[in-house]
């Protein structure tokens, strides 16, 4: 799992209080940058510009990391804010990868709309429903479940894809179909990580 740096902290900190000023409340960027990422699924699917969509996937990128450095510089970090950026996540990741549902990606071993509905479903919601799920069930403590970590988690298959896709871009759509795949095979491991960790942390 990508560990954020005291470094990067740092940074986030300052940008954070440089963008306090600004007259939009850390719920409002986290909107902000849901709505960008849906311009660049949009890029993406419509218009067939990969360049133009995966800018604006980084542009929403940068906006989703503003809103919680936003919320800290103004002393206004809220367990709603937390939970709607949370989903704004996944709502993210979701456009990123249903646009390529409708843009003609190469065939690597299958259909690879097979590929995006296994990254779909392996990598967006199996990790996190089961860290949920674990915790709702009583099965381990919320302190265990928020502490549950994993090799391969959002942050890594976020920068695989925009890894893949650039290659793609620069080179080959197949190399972000294999990229698409590796985060698949990762992302199972992750799953099974997670279920090993909650069999032995069990209560």
């Amino acid at each position: 799992m990508l560990k954020e740096s005291a470094a990067s902290k740092g940074l986030q900190g300052k940008i954070g209080s440089a963008l306090a000023v600004i007259p939009l409340t850390p719920n409002q960027w986290t909107v902000l940058a849901l709505l960008v990422a849906l311009c660049a699924a949009g890029a993406i699917a419509f218009t067939q510009d990969l360049f133009l969509g995966l800018a604006l996937f980084i542009i929403a990128g940068l906006l989703d990391a503003v809103d919680g450095a936003v919320a800290r510089a103004r002393g206004e970090t809220t367990k709603f804010g937390a939970f709607l950026d949370g989903v704004s996540d996944r709502f993210m990741e979701f456009f990123f990868l249903f646009a390529f549902l409708f843009y003609p990606l190469p065939t690597v071993y299958a259909d690879p709309k097979v590929w995006i509905a296994a990254l779909l479903f392996f990598g967006a919601c199996m990790p996190a429903f089961i860290r949920a799920y674990a915790a709702y069930n009583g099965v381990i403590s919320v302190e265990k479940a928020k502490a549950m970590g994993g090799f391969f988690e959002r942050s890594e298959r976020v920068l695989l894809l925009a890894v893949g896709l650039g290659a793609g871009i620069l080179l080959s759509m197949d190399y972000f179909v294999y990229a698409i795949i590796l985060a698949i095979f990762l992302s199972i491991l992750t799953v099974f990580q997670r279920l090993f960790y909650i069999y032995s942390a069990r209560e």
